[in-house]
């Protein structure tokens, strides 16, 4: 910590909540991302460093690991190893800036590892390597700011969820926080389960879509919704994944669909998520299985293989429930 605060520090983004710099350690040339938290809602130092004691313990390959922090009077510090791939918000908009390819297969593996990295967080137990301790389900702490900025990608571009927990310390009532969390944000507006899996569901439609809402502040959900009303499902598919891998991404609308229900009951846990996408990438690795031994060999797609029908029969109608 001591090496920590005498590094140079670079401001890289600075919010009504938070400011976040790039540190490079003098010694082992080491690089950190540190959050400085500004308004902190917590009755004490007790508090904040308890929370950020157990958010250390969540150990998954999809979760941004928790460093360190710093808890005193004048500041509070939460330390994260700095990734230098970025975020899905800049693989999107770089996406929608012609910079980069985003493929179906990418888009469905980074859904894949979010919701696996949240279902993890939602658990009731502990696995067996902890001697058979229980977690109660009040330890467990919410996101509550899951959104593609704060899903960081890492050399391999596998989603690795950050900033968990710390909205528990801000003050929901402050403008800049409701601006920023503007469409990802469930309409009951509280720290939950049924409102993160919420705002998986419009990543997921970010994904569909092609659309960054972070920047264009549109109502996503809204706007899908009134496209399958009026039985223009396929038109909210961005071109990408319209051409090549639509069959696929009508069970993951499904999906995105439930999750932003307006009504939490009527919304899937975040374990339920990720059975149905794990479904959806199961069937499509077999159907390419099947493919790559035997299919097409004469050139026709009529009736040749699994492959060239739209939706299998088993999977309900994206508007099935609206």
């Amino acid at each position: 910590m001591e090496d920590l605060l005498r590094a140079a520090a670079d401001l890289r983004s600075e919010s009504f909540s938070s400011s976040l710099y790039k540190v490079k350690l003098v010694e082992n040339g080491a690089h950190y991302a540190v959050k400085r938290l500004k308004n902190v809602q917590a009755s004490s130092d007790d508090e904040f460093g308890e929370t950020l004691k157990k958010i250390s313990k969540l150990k998954h390959p999809n979760i941004l690991p928790l460093v360190g922090y710093r808890s005193t009077n004048e500041e509070r510090l939460v330390i994260y190893k700095y990734q230098s791939n970025g975020s899905l918000l800049n693989l999107l908009n770089d996406y929608i800036a012609g910079r980069k390819h985003f493929p179906w297969k990418l888009r469905l593996s980074i859904a894949c590892g979010i919701a696996r990295g949240m279902a993890f967080i939602y658990r009731k137990k502990l696995n067996n390597n902890y001697k058979g301790e229980h977690e109660e389900e009040d330890s467990i702490i919410p996101h509550g700011n899951l959104k593609p900025s704060n899903i960081l990608l890492n050399e391999n571009n596998e989603p690795l969820i950050s900033e968990h927990g710390l909205t528990k310390f801000m003050d929901p009532n402050r403008s800049g926080f409701l601006l920023s969390s503007q469409g990802y944000t469930a309409p009951e507006k509280c720290l939950s389960e049924k409102a993160d899996a919420y705002s998986f569901g419009v990543i997921l439609l970010e994904l569909l879509t092609g659309k960054s809402i972070e920047k264009s502040r549109i109502d996503l959900a809204r706007w899908v919704r009134s496209m399958v009303r009026e039985e223009w499902t396929g038109e909210v598919f961005d071109k990408e994944v319209r051409a090549n891998e639509h069959q696929w991404a009508f069970p993951v609308l499904n999906v995105a669909l439930t999750c932003v229900s307006r009504f939490q009951e009527n919304r899937p846990t975040m374990g339920e998520i990720l059975e149905r996408i794990e479904e959806v990438m199961i069937e499509q690795e077999q159907q390419e299985q099947r493919i790559s031994s035997k299919c097409c060999s004469n050139g026709s797609k009529v009736d040749c293989c699994p492959f060239h029908n739209i939706i299998p029969d088993t999977w309900d109608s994206p508007g099935s429930n609206y």
